[in-house]
């Protein structure tokens, strides 16, 4: 076989191999919002909280993200557990999109 014949084999190889890392890269980015907590689960598993944020005066996300043993939950500078939260209850929530789904890394209440 010539060597043009692999050169383009391990071309294809890599560039198959660098979207894979790519895409894996990408599915685990954080995100942050500040809203209000419109729902929170305490009694499914993994409970789930859900969040409204403004996008503009007549816009708005909702953001829902469970809620794992490795979510921390501060008020303040104490942590506190999920109970805690409430609907109404103004949050600053950092969550991050995995291939399980959408997980709450981080709940700060407070404004």
């Amino acid at each position: 076989m010539s060597t043009y014949y692999w050169f383009t084999v391990g071309v294809i190889s890599l560039v198959s191999c660098l979207s894979a890392a790519v895409g894996e890269a990408r599915s685990h980015n954080t995100y942050k919002v500040h809203g209000t907590v419109i729902a929170i689960t305490l009694t499914q598993t993994p409970p789930l909280i859900v969040v409204k944020t403004p996008l503009g005066p007549k816009n708005h996300m909702t953001v829902g993200a469970a809620v794992t043993a490795q979510t921390k939950i501060i008020r303040g500078n104490r942590r506190v557990s999920l109970n805690t939260i409430k609907e109404g209850d103004i949050v600053w929530l950092t969550y991050v999109k995995a291939p399980g789904g959408v997980l709450a890394e981080v709940i700060r209440l407070g404004t």
